[in-house]
């Protein structure tokens, strides 16, 4: 039967950003196919098959040439895709048992308990914080009492990691999952618990990455992965693939006995050379030329509710002059001047779009920094009024009401993002060259950086070093095919150089060349 157009254009008639209907794409219909093609005959012929987010069942139906079931199941919360699930599962497995349901998976999964040979399914990746809270509580106390709680790495853990772990309870010893994951599954916080389970209950038997697009969701731009994996195996070795012409073989690997940085990172495994670059950056560890940064090394930068506001110039307001206790503002659009007493304003990195160069003389921004109690006056006065009437600081006072104002100040003096080392949150390693700023007086950043306490200008060298951009390739996190994204576990778990260096910096630059050799 196969896959109808009509069970993509269904995804027009819900809210996809609410509940992550981005059903699995032709691409990573090929891909399951592929796999379920290589699944030996008591997996594919008088099992209990199971989409558990079913959505109009695209990946049940397309595998209806290559799998007998005795019973197939689905679950779908959404009506409309739900009521054309139905008829093309029931129409596509005339010879099985169907019991296709509408309702939360989370609820109804339960009952199927270690009842079930074979899954494909594509969980929904949606926001923690966009659940109610009385339902995320519910979920948690759910999987916690189901046994799950040493696999919930936090309190947030996404939809897409229960998920998997709904799919857990359902299999039976033996049984096969086949899923369409977020990238981020693999080398974010939320996913640590996944993977340990992963580790400990199944032999992985496969992991696909989709060369064509970064994605195997239909109106998905997000990376996504497929993984195969059997429950109840020891196995030893995993197969890596990728989607190019058709689905090429890469390798095999033991997610066993990884590195740790590969380990951190399972996207690493389909970059070439990564687990060698890894060994070469122990190498350095162990001679003493580099270390790891400690936690209370980096601080991210401060949020600012209303940059349009909190930060000058803007959008609305220049710079006119700097006199020697005050800068005067000219509003862009009206001409008129404000003046606004120095000790107001707190030099700051804005964002890495405005910086070319690697070493800051100017960071060409100021932060609004209004300490709590004192009353505005004179031309801050002006400017609050401003701000306020025109509705640009309107995000800060909804979020803190009557202290709206001061938040800036609060999280400078509790976060103290002040230093000379500024490192960006994300970039496109196609087109940025700088990934780190030095400034040579200390100032503060926005989120869009993290500061180090180290303020050595060897750090920036280090950072921006062709040795780095290898490592950030082979192990970044890759949230679109050209962009990647730091936090701050990456930065604790890459190394940087020590205060040896001082000492030997010829041998970190042999060090740094060995580095850019193997990632080249």
């Amino acid at each position: 039967m196969g896959v109808t157009g009509e069970q993509y254009e269904v995804q027009r008639l819900v809210d996809r950003e609410a509940t992550s209907s981005y059903y699995t794409s032709p691409d990573g219909v090929e891909v399951v196919r592929a796999l379920v093609s290589q699944l030996p005959g008591e997996l594919r012929q008088g099992v209990v098959l199971a989409d558990p987010f079913m959505g109009s069942g695209v990946l049940l139906t397309s595998i209806n040439d290559l799998v007998r079931p005795s019973k197939v199941i689905g679950f779908e919360i959404n009506e409309a895709p739900y009521e054309l699930g139905r008829r093309l599962v029931s129409q596509a497995y005339p010879g099985s048992e169907v019991d296709v349901r509408r309702g939360d998976a989370f609820e109804l999964g339960w009952r199927l308990r270690g009842s079930v040979d074979l899954v494909v399914t594509n969980p929904p990746f949606v926001r923690w914080s966009r659940l109610q809270e009385a339902y995320r509580g519910r979920l948690l106390r759910r999987f916690e009492a189901g046994g799950y709680g040493k696999h919930i790495s936090r309190r947030d853990p996404g939809l897409h990691i229960l998920g998997l772990m709904l799919v857990d309870s359902m299999l039976r010893d033996g049984g096969v999952v086949i899923s369409v994951l977020p990238a981020s599954t693999f080398y974010t916080d939320q996913g640590e618990g996944l993977k340990r389970l992963l580790r400990e209950r199944y032999e992985v038997l496969a992991l696909v990455e989709n060369g064509r697009s970064p994605s195997f969701s239909d109106g998905s731009g997000f990376r996504e992965l497929i993984v195969m994996a059997r429950k109840g195996r020891a196995g030893q070795a995993t197969t890596l693939y990728r989607l190019s012409q058709s689905l090429e073989r890469l390798g095999e690997v033991n997610l066993r006995s990884l590195p740790a940085m590969v380990d951190r990172n399972w996207l690493s495994l389909f970059k070439p050379n990564a687990t060698e670059l890894a060994r070469k950056v122990e190498e350095g560890v162990r001679s003493g030329l580099l270390r790891y940064l400690r936690e209370d090394e980096v601080v991210r930068g401060v949020e600012m509710y209303g940059p349009e506001f909190f930060f000058i110039p803007n959008r609305y307001w220049s710079i006119a002059r700097e006199d020697g206790g005050a800068v005067v503002l000219r509003n862009r659009l009206t001409g008129n001047e404000v003046e606004v007493p120095r000790r107001y304003l707190v030099p700051c990195l804005r964002r890495p779009s405005a910086y070319r160069s690697p070493v800051v003389e100017d960071p060409g921004f100021y932060a609004l920094s209004v300490p709590p109690g004192e009353r505005p006056e004179g031309g801050l006065k002006d400017y609050v009024d401003w701000g306020v009437q025109s509705g640009s600081a309107a995000q800060a006072v909804k979020a803190f009401g009557n202290g709206w104002l001061s938040h800036l100040w609060r999280q400078l003096r509790s976060k103290s993002p002040f230093g000379h080392v500024f490192i960006r949150d994300k970039l496109d390693l196609s087109r940025d060259e700088v990934v780190a700023y030095y400034s040579p007086r200390p100032i503060c950043a926005t989120k869009d950086f993290y500061v180090l306490r180290d303020g050595r200008q060897i750090m920036t060298t280090w950072f921006n070093s062709g040795a780095f951009r290898a490592l950030l390739a082979a192990f970044g996190r890759d949230i679109s095919t050209t962009w990647t994204r730091l936090v701050e576990s990456d930065l604790l778990a890459v190394p940087v150089p020590s205060a040896a260096v001082e000492r030997d910096p010829a041998a970190l630059m042999t060090l740094l060349r060995v580095i850019e050799g193997v990632g080249s």
